[in-house]
């Protein structure tokens, strides 16, 4: 073989050789950035989960939203117990005190639960109530209790419902009155929302009048006529000053007691009101 040829050989094989030398240089190079690649995609990936905790986040926080929208439901529903009442009422019952007339003799004194029995007859039967009137009405009632049953002072809830059944008969619009015993304060308000008047019985010093004759009647009744708010308003027959007077909720409520046999025992008393239902 000539040299020349002999050269030109040698260098096309060390091209060739140099070729394949820079093809596996390149394949492993790629195979290196193809790692790094690889590591920097894996390594960057917890970024992109917690970008995907801040993304999950508002679920979440809405599944937060809705634990509290289910305790805010509850609470409404707690609420709409309250909110289904009206927030105020008044029932349009006649007024007259005890003593009609101002004479507050014996018998007037203790004719608290007739009075109320008179203007929630005159309420039933929607006629006014003038002073003369209810003195009559008063007087009548408690010679009716002397008859028939020797006394006329200081009767229960229940004694208070048959004298009015007895004196004046069961009202007549399919309606009867009847005692609730143990109720609780928001009773009050529940039951005046249906629109009917309540007699309650009550200690009477408990309620704090300012315009009874100190220190007050032991025993007393009085005609609820309405709330607002935690205003209940009534028609007091112990005052001439009694119409839509004004007791706050708790103050009645705690003074509110059934006659116990005794006026110094009043306390004594079960919680008790008469509602016409």
């Amino acid at each position: 073989m000539k040299k020349s040829s002999f050269f030109v050989l040698y260098f096309f094989l060390a091209a060739i050789l140099m070729g394949v030398i820079f093809y596996f240089t390149n394949i492993s190079h790629f195979s290196v950035n193809k790692k790094t690649v690889e590591n920097t995609v894996t390594n960057s990936q917890p970024t992109s989960f917690k970008t995907a905790d801040n993304v999950a986040a508002p679920a979440k926080l809405a599944g937060n939203q809705n634990n509290q929208s289910d305790k805010s439901n509850q609470s409404s529903k707690i609420d709409s117990v309250s909110s289904d009442l009206p927030a105020k009422i008044k029932i349009n019952v006649p007024f007259t005190s005890q003593a009609p007339l101002g004479v507050w003799d014996q018998y007037h004194e203790e004719a608290c639960e007739e009075t109320t029995l008179v203007m929630l007859e005159y309420y039933l039967n929607q006629k006014p109530l003038s002073p003369p009137t209810a003195e009559r009405e008063i007087q009548k009632m408690i010679a009716y209790e002397i008859k028939n049953d020797g006394d006329y002072k200081d009767t229960d809830a229940q004694q208070t419902v048959n004298l009015f059944n007895a004196f004046y008969g069961p009202p007549n619009d399919g309606k009867q009155l009847k005692v609730i015993y143990d109720f609780q304060e928001q009773d009050l308000k529940t039951y005046l929302a249906k629109g009917e008047p309540i007699i309650v019985p009550a200690a009477g010093q408990e309620l704090g009048n300012p315009n009874f004759t100190p220190p007050g009647p032991l025993y007393h009744n009085l005609v609820l006529i309405g709330y607002d708010g935690n205003d209940i308003i009534t028609n007091d027959p112990g005052t001439k000053h009694g119409a839509g007077y004004v007791y706050n909720i708790h103050t009645l409520y705690d003074a509110i007691h059934d006659f116990p046999g005794q006026p110094e025992n009043i306390d004594q008393g079960r919680k008790a009101m008469i509602v016409l239902e």
